[in-house]
């Protein structure tokens, strides 16, 4: 157990320093992307070709057994998806952002955060009764019958060159890595936190599915109960030394958001399988295509909520500008 605590504090740290120093919340990105402001989105994907090559090398040289593959089940994944879309664009975080965010000061974010653990217990009671597809064959590589290294460059290379003709974007405040910069770190930080999980015996890197419940169960997975809450801390070391620290509540209206938001998010990620880490980071870059439905299952949730919110006639949680998305130039 000691063994696990030390490897996840060591993940998260990291990660938590990355995501800070990035802004690199997930809905930001997702929204990002749909209202042309692309930088967050750019960061993400880099992120996810660089972690799918670190990911590969581990598998082929790494001396641990570590997760495949997650499993594709297209009910269970879109219905998780566009739930977990609608709870970031209700909470205007996702599962990471709150860890994040609390570490540089969001205090509302705890209440998010208790949102998502009753969610994520609330759902495991409710069963979507999907069915699971091409068991053996669900990643990229296995589906193309390719090596995974092989395929993993590839995708690599195509997101480099598709980033290279687009390279507009840039951070908002002067202690904002730009988004090449952030999203080579959170590639490297996402790659760090499978070998730390890898070499204390967890067989699955950056992921949030399965914390509440293991611990209201009495099995819980020590490694990333360490890994989440050193996110805390590895926000706050980024927040203090570089910037962006801002001790603050909330209005009464935002406590509201996140509650609902985190309680979405909760049962979203437990009905999809993974968040916005174990799907959308750890799971992209396995080339899982369950991930690669989740992820347009997020977005297509975040489109759905950003439009409810248009008609009421408002603009959805405003973000305190400490943490708004990074912007286009």
């Amino acid at each position: 157990m000691v063994t696990a605590l030390i490897g996840g504090a060591l993940g998260g740290l990291v990660l938590g320093y990355v995501l800070q120093r990035g802004q690199l919340c997930f809905h930001s990105a997702f929204r990002g992307v749909l209202e042309r402001r692309t930088a967050t989105f750019k960061a993400w994907l880099l992120g996810a070709g660089v972690s799918a090559v670190g990911l590969a090398l581990l598998a082929a040289v790494g001396p641990w057994r570590m997760s495949t593959s997650l499993p594709l089940n297209p009910l269970n994944n879109i219905v998780g998806g566009l739930v977990f879309g609608l709870g970031m664009a209700v909470a205007a975080s996702c599962v990471s952002g709150l860890f994040y965010k609390l570490g540089a000061g969001m205090l509302g974010a705890l209440v998010g955060l208790a949102g998502w653990a009753l969610g994520e217990l609330a759902a495991g009671q409710v069963s979507l009764g999907g069915t699971r597809l091409l068991a053996g064959r669900e990643t990229l590589p296995t589906l193309l019958g390719l090596p995974r290294l092989v395929v993993a460059v590839a995708v690599l290379a195509v997101i480099v060159l598709v980033l290279f003709l687009n390279r507009g974007g840039r951070a908002t405040r002067r202690w904002q890595w730009s988004w090449p910069l952030a999203g080579v770190a959170l590639g490297l930080a996402a790659t760090w936190t499978w070998v730390t999980a890898g070499a204390t015996g967890t067989g699955f890197g950056a992921s949030t599915v399965g914390a509440a419940s293991g611990v209201v169960s009495g099995s819980p997975n020590w490694w990333q109960l360490a890994f989440l809450i050193a996110l805390v801390p590895g926000a706050t070391i980024a927040a203090r030394t570089a910037g962006g620290w801002w001790l603050r509540g909330e209005t009464r209206i935002r406590y509201v958001q996140l509650a609902v938001g985190g309680v979405l998010l909760g049962a979203g990620a437990r009905w999809a399988g993974g968040c916005n880490l174990g799907h959308a980071l750890s799971g992209v870059a396995q080339l899982n295509l369950s991930s690669l439905l989740v992820v347009a299952s997020m977005i297509a949730g975040v489109a759905v909520g950003r439009s409810v919110q248009r008609r009421i006639g408002g603009h959805g949680p405003r973000a305190d500008p400490a943490y708004r998305s990074l912007v286009d130039g």
